[in-house]
């Protein structure tokens, strides 16, 4: 019971605390109240520097911030890092481990506060080697102790354990850094980690949810996705005196899910991106070309309300109540400014969104001025919504715009001027793999040897779309069919389809030709499961998969679908047309049922912003508008 209380008095101290204009005196002696019989820890680290000094005052600030911060505790927990530990070495999950752990909801375990058990020990440490890192370095000099408070002496990332990390990674890692540069650039410096830290490997999943599984966890132990990454980039970084952040969009304009990397701080004050398992590079001059609408950086300190009273405003999305959560779009965009007008005359904010998955998703806020709304800084070459909020639910509140070049162009139907457009996909083409299959071969034998080997087909050119249906003219009889990629590529295979006439003909036995690895082997099955998202992947390049037919079939035609994310229009699902009314949301066109990898509606209005659903299944969907001739996913 007194840890229920106490949980609740946490979330009531945080609005007190951010409710009056107290001194950091003041903040630092709430803290002390709400820690409880923990208050002799927290005395003991402020008594045991010298007041005044640097330490006294970064001490100050731990101890100002630290109510918000807690760990996650229970046994599920434990064993899913057990889990993670074991993906790490083997680099799949199995499928009693997938049933097993895709429901586990990390959110309702039990939350230990830092300012009831964090040690004295534990504090004076992460001070005193933050310090030592910091004074060691002579980049440091170019940056504020605001900088270093916030990017370089936080003894957390996020909600895992309390431990004692920062002196074994400064031993692991300041010998590695001294023997690999001596300069004096940041950046080089931390280029040369990022590479470093790429060859001790990370395996990468997004399977199940969990908080972040900690420093000394992830010190030996090298999995998990993007936020994981980032924690250990910045383990990292901050024990060797390089200070990072980690930045992070809440919805995409492009992709599904929400992305955290990491972000260099340099010199000059600027963020620099870099994700480290998945870019070689840190550099001044060249980011990824993801786009991020709006973006934000977790601070360990209190940010300043963006609006009066906004924190404690429970009508107000979580993301603008957040008081860790700064926004650093103008460090990546620089400054511009955007505004709609608002007839909507009860509302108090409005909101500026991005549309996914069906729902508006605000990115900004805005107080609603004699019917105008303004928003500071954001990205250019994208489709914002207009919004406001009713109660659970955002509404739009006008027409989309499209930013460009910091104009906006809005999205308004032309009711008397219809056209006929045919569509390919439903969301934007992200990334393809289409150019792994330029070169494969798929050859027909009746000797498992393949000494008597037929060319079947060969992919000459980089094909448009993820259905690829060939008739062969070498028609003949075959037992074995072997599917080769060539030299440079792996196989990466989502289908295969084999046809005697009309029917389908499936192996029932298949290999890679030279392979021992039984998981590869298994992973086969993905190209025959009708599954149009799974996919095989070679562990070789050039590598030759054998499918055993079972005996001999007169193969006729072959349809070969190369990894990709089945968004392209998938033939025989059912689609729905709808066009953007403004306020009064998406309006609906027709429906049809796909016959081939393309599909047409007529009595379309022109100069609309669309959407391409599919009612038969998937999840990914973006607007879109039709310029000539062809779908543009801004």
């Amino acid at each position: 019971m007194k840890k229920l209380l106490h949980s609740v008095w946490a979330f009531v101290f945080c609005g007190v605390l951010l409710s009056c204009k107290s001194t950091l005196d003041k903040r630092i002696e709430q803290s002390l109240y709400f820690a409880d019989y923990n208050r002799v820890a927290l005395d003991s680290v402020l008594s045991h520097y010298e007041r005044g000094s640097l330490k006294h005052k970064a001490a100050c600030f731990l101890i100002a911030n630290m109510p918000y911060y807690f760990s996650y505790s229970s046994p599920l927990i434990d064993s899913m890092r057990c889990l993670e530990k074991t993906f790490a070495a083997r680099k799949y999950f199995t499928e009693e481990e997938l049933d097993k752990w895709k429901s586990f909801d990390y959110s309702t375990c039990e939350k230990v506060y830092d300012s009831y058990q964090i040690s004295a020990d534990l504090l004076i440490e992460n001070i005193d080697w933050a310090f030592k890192a910091w004074e060691e370095r002579s980049w440091s000099k170019n940056y504020s102790f605001e900088d270093f408070c916030e990017y370089i002496l936080p003894y957390r990332v996020g909600s895992e354990p309390l431990e004692k990390w920062r002196k074994a990674y400064y031993e692991r890692y300041s010998p590695v850094l001294d023997s690999l540069y001596q300069g004096t650039d940041v950046v080089e410096a931390a280029q040369h980690m990022i590479l470093y830290l790429r060859k001790e490997g990370f395996a990468h999943n997004r399977v199940f949810r969990y908080p972040n599984l900690g420093a000394m966890f992830l010190l030996e132990n090298r999995a998990g996705y993007c936020r994981e990454a980032c924690d250990i980039a910045s383990y990292v970084m901050r024990a060797l005196g390089i200070p990072v952040a980690m930045d992070n969009y809440v919805i995409s304009p492009c992709y599904r899910l929400r992305h955290f990397w990491s972000a260099l701080i340099d010199t000059t004050g600027k963020a620099i991106p870099f994700n480290y398992p998945d870019r070689k590079m840190v550099s001044r001059t060249e980011y990824d070309n993801r786009r991020r609408g709006k973006v934000y950086r977790t601070c360990f300190g209190i940010q300043p309300e963006k609006i009066g009273g906004i924190y404690r405003d429970k009508d107000v999305p979580a993301l603008f109540r957040n008081p860790f959560m700064r926004d650093v779009t103008q460090e990546y965009f620089g400054e511009n400014e955007v505004g709609f007008e608002v007839s909507e005359d009860s509302a108090k904010y409005a909101y500026l969104s991005i549309y996914n998955e069906q729902k508006y998703t605000p990115i900004d806020i805005s107080v609603i001025k004699k019917g105008k709304a303004r928003f500071r800084n954001v990205e250019d070459s994208l489709v914002y919504y207009p919004t406001v909020k009713h109660g659970d639910e955002m509404l739009p509140a006008g027409y989309p715009f499209l930013l460009k070049n910091g104009k906006q162009t809005y999205f308004v139907p032309d009711m008397d001027a219809r056209m006929e457009v045919t569509l390919q996909r439903k969301y934007p083409l992200l990334q393809t793999f289409f150019k792994t299959v330029v070169g494969v071969k798929i050859e027909g034998a009746n000797r498992q040897d393949f000494k008597d080997a037929k060319l079947l087909y060969e992919v000459k050119e980089m094909p448009e779309i993820n259905y690829n249906s060939v008739m062969l003219n070498n028609v003949g009889s075959y037992r074995y069919i072997r599917y080769r990629a060539p030299e440079r590529w792996f196989i990466e295979t989502a289908e295969i389809m084999l046809y005697e006439g009309e029917e389908r003909v499936r192996p029932v036995d298949m290999f890679v030709e030279n392979s021992l690895d039984s998981v590869y082997e298994r992973k086969l099955w993905d190209m025959f499961d009708d599954d149009w998202v799974s996919y095989y992947i070679s562990r070789e390049r050039g590598a030759q998969a054998i499918f055993d037919l079972g005996g001999r079939k007169s193969i006729n035609r072959i349809v070969y679908i190369p990894r990709n994310d089945d968004n392209y229009v998938h033939p025989g699902d059912v689609y729905e047309l709808y066009y953007h009314g403004g306020t009064e949301n998406w309006k609906f066109i027709g429906r049809k049922q796909a016959d081939t990898t393309f599909i047409t509606f007529g009595n379309v209005p022109a100069g609309a912003m669309l959407w391409l659903r599919d009612i038969t299944r998937g999840q990914e969907e973006r607007a879109f508008y039709y310029k000539d001739g062809k779908q543009v996913f801004p």
